[in-house]
């Protein structure tokens, strides 16, 4: 009985670790591959422009970087006839950007060359905690045995988003550079959030508390305005789809973004719905007219 539990147990382990080779070997292979085309449009930055629970997914694109054929990138490429080259992912900062590293795969910066001629990007939301805190505050006081659980839902402390934004700061302005360093002729857009929080208040979408919505109103109003400084230093344009979006935040009659627990299959939680990705698209096919 002793050996056939421990034949068991040898079994599953053998299996839970070739389940983990092969993930592995997922990752390293899509992360590696570099993106094909030509880069007259090259699209970087974190969730809000990768466009994760959107279908379709984008062949060939790592699936955890929840990249869509249907994100604002990959529309304002329809809509203007643009060879787009689209190396957004989900939960990338600017370190990625700059760097790289991020599921094994080069910096995204590295996409831009002498051909570009358009740069989207919307990033800095990871680098100062704004969607994991918000996640973790709309938990309410659920208690979890598990630890991930229980790390999903422990807010980063403001010290740390203190920090944040002052590297987000910098490496704003190291992004514009190298942006226009590599493609001297190429217009650099900066795509900011879509309003996440109503004005005022709460609503059942979202599971904040007043002071805790209040909290992160004062992080979007922080970031909107780094990213805008950071644009004005370096000759940057920045598209504000945040003030666009006003009348529709989660909690809004017509909403841009999904709710924190939304109805439809495989929807990111408080990321942009296609709606949300039209509107951006559209916004930016104006400013380029």
């Amino acid at each position: 009985m002793r050996r056939t539990v421990i034949r068991c147990a040898m079994g599953l382990l053998f299996f839970v670790l070739a389940i983990a080779l092969v993930s592995f070997c997922i990752v390293y292979v899509q992360g590696t591959r570099r993106p094909d085309g030509v880069p007259q449009y090259v699209a970087l930055g974190s969730s809000y422009a990768s466009g994760p629970g959107l279908k379709p997914h984008s062949a060939g694109s790592p699936l955890l970087c929840g990249r869509s054929d249907a994100n604002y990138a990959h529309l304002l490429a329809r809509q203007r006839g643009l060879a787009l080259v689209d190396v957004t992912c989900a939960g990338s900062t600017t370190e990625h950007v700059l760097h790289g590293g991020q599921y094994f795969q080069a910096a995204q910066i590295s996409a831009v060359t002498a051909q570009t001629r358009l740069v989207t990007i919307t990033i800095g939301g990871n680098d100062v905690f704004y969607l994991g805190n918000l996640t973790a505050l709309s938990c309410g006081e659920v208690p979890s045995k598990l630890e991930i659980v229980a790390r999903m839902c422990r807010p980063v402390a403001d010290k740390a988003v203190a920090l944040g934004f002052a590297r987000l700061a910098k490496n704003l302005r190291l992004i514009s550079a190298d942006v226009h360093r590599r493609a001297p002729s190429a217009r650099l857009l900066f795509i900011n959030y879509l309003t996440v929080l109503p004005t005022a208040g709460s609503c059942e979408r979202l599971r904040l508390s007043g002071a805790d919505a209040d909290r992160m109103r004062a992080v979007a109003i922080k970031l909107i305005e780094t990213t805008k400084q950071a644009a004005s230093a370096s000759g940057a344009q920045v598209i504000d789809v945040a003030k666009l979006s006003q009348r529709h935040d989660v909690c809004s009659a017509d909403p841009w973004l999904n709710g924190r627990h939304p109805t439809a299959i495989l929807a990111a939680p408080l990321h942009p719905n296609p709606e949300g990705m039209q509107a951006v698209a559209n916004a930016i096919d104006q400013a380029l007219r």
